[in-house]
């Protein structure tokens, strides 16, 4: 829309068939073309105007040389209709151009003011998507369809932020809540678990098998929420407050250190493939190193015997890759989508300890750094590649 109808309704009241970009659209062509045919006009009259007082000067000074004597020549036609028709044709083809450029100017003003709002809206829209509910179009006004659709936006994007963050409460203080319960169930079933042992000669093997089945269970449920914290804690962005600078390549190759022997008590092989000089970039250090460590211990933890393992560390175009491969079953491309959900678990069935968050607290830990997760078929294995910028 142009800054002057913009400026006038934002100073009168305008109908409401008024504030449709189609409508303004078409009222401006209409007010360009008046105004074009104006203009257009204008200039050729000034223009034959112009030549038709050089033809009156030489018709003037023809007779005053007659009426002095110094000429016996007078021009029967002094104004010739081919002379005309050229000075009209070049005045309507020098205004028509001024005329062509003026209208360009204005209808390559609006195309770039609409385009730049269809862009802006757009933009946040992807940014929403990907999951930065913060982003707004920052179009507060009215005046017509592209800034209401972008104000309906931002007023959305608000509200599912705030519904989004009050959800997020919740649940933070659902876990708070049930954590010390766990915790005092721990402690009871540990306590009661050493009295069992205690009086082992008085107990059957099938209570201490469901005692130590019960205290595995809690275990596994206090993990399971401490998760959830620390995963709500990273989404929140505040663990951006610790970021320093880390050497990317010292850190892949202390977790390669630390879960060789790991592999090889599992009958597997790890190998790491990195380059030797320093990567750095600003990040938690603690995360990163959990990041890692989940995608290890996850090749580790649903790879059969004899599986290779490959841990990468890499640069490529100012960014610092790290994948982890093997060669084990992989995971079909219906479920890639799903495995970065929380408690999301391919097969329900198997009891293989984990927990169906792994993957979650990966794909959290690359969000607060503003990276790339994707997962890549190995043929056979499945593959996870994170890009971080350097």
């Amino acid at each position: 829309m142009h800054p002057f109808i913009a400026q006038i309704q934002q100073r009168l009241p305008s109908p409401n068939w008024l504030r449709s970009s189609a409508m303004q659209q078409g009222l401006m062509f209409i007010i360009v073309s008046v105004i074009s045919l104006i203009l257009m006009s204008s200039l050729t009259i000034a223009y034959v105007d112009y030549h038709l007082d050089k033809v009156n000067n030489n018709i003037e000074h023809n007779v005053e040389a007659f009426m002095l004597g110094n000429t016996t020549k007078i021009n029967k036609e002094p104004i010739d209709e081919d002379d005309v028709i050229d000075v009209l044709a070049t005045g309507f083809i020098l205004s028509g151009i001024l005329v062509v450029l003026f209208s360009s100017a204005i209808v390559i003003s609006m195309t770039r003011r609409n385009q730049s709002k269809i862009d802006r809206i757009e933009k946040v829209l992807h940014a929403a998507a990907n999951g930065e509910l913060s982003a707004r179009t920052m179009m507060s006004s009215q005046s017509n369809d592209l800034t209401r659709i972008g104000s309906t936006v931002d007023e959305m994007l608000s509200r599912l932020q705030s519904v989004v963050a009050a959800m997020s409460d919740i649940s933070t203080n659902i876990a708070h809540e049930l954590k010390t319960p766990i915790t005092r169930l721990q402690y009871n079933l540990q306590t009661l678990n050493e009295m069992a042992d205690a009086h082992s000669d008085n107990l059957d093997d099938d209570f201490s098998e469901q005692l130590e089945l019960s205290l595995k269970e809690s275990n596994r449920l206090a993990n399971i929420f401490d998760a959830l914290l620390r995963i709500s804690q990273i989404e929140s962005g505040n663990r951006r407050q610790r970021f320093e600078t880390i050497n990317v390549v010292d850190l892949v190759h202390t977790i390669a250190e630390i879960y060789t022997e790991v592999a090889e008590d599992a009958g597997m092989t790890l190998t790491l493939n990195s380059q030797k000089e320093p990567i750095f970039i600003q990040g938690d250090r603690e995360l990163l190193i959990q990041q890692v460590a989940n995608l290890v211990e996850n090749s580790l933890r649903y790879c059969p015997q004899a599986s290779q393992l490959t841990l990468s560390c890499h640069t490529e175009q100012d960014n610092v890759v790290i994948t982890m491969a093997d060669n084990g079953p992989g995971i079909d491309d219906q479920e890639k989508n799903r495995v970065f959900e929380r408690l999301y678990r391919i097969n329900k069935s198997r009891n293989d300890g984990g927990l169906g968050i792994g993957l979650t607290l990966v794909k959290a830990v690359t969000d607060l750094h503003q990276g790339e997760i994707k997962l890549y078929d190995c043929h056979p294995g499945l593959g996870v590649e994170i890009r971080y910028h350097c």
